[in-house]
């Protein structure tokens, strides 16, 4: 985990919400290959917000399927993990 610093003014930013988006993804058996933009707004103490979109991965040991890298519905790259704050 890591620190999200406010890329305008360097303060800590926590989140302020989440949301998903709800296409219908199908899985294999015991799998979750769910590709849905899962994102959330995160603000710092001067009031500067980001939205950002976390990488989905399959939790099945040995199952090395990942989502999209970035997608059109947030801009940008999504994030590997969630900061810690």
């Amino acid at each position: 985990m890591f620190t999200m610093r406010c890329p305008e003014c360097g303060g800590v930013m926590t989140c302020g919400g989440e949301s998903s988006t709800y296409r219908g993804d199908i899985s294999p058996d015991g799998h979750n290959h769910d590709d849905n933009c899962l994102t959330r707004q995160y603000v710092c103490e001067n009031g500067h917000r980001r939205v950002y979109s976390k990488r989905n991965r399959c939790d099945t040991p040995a199952c090395d399927w990942v989502g999209v890298a970035s997608c059109h519905c947030h801009g940008g790259v999504k994030l590997e993990e969630w900061p810690a704050n």
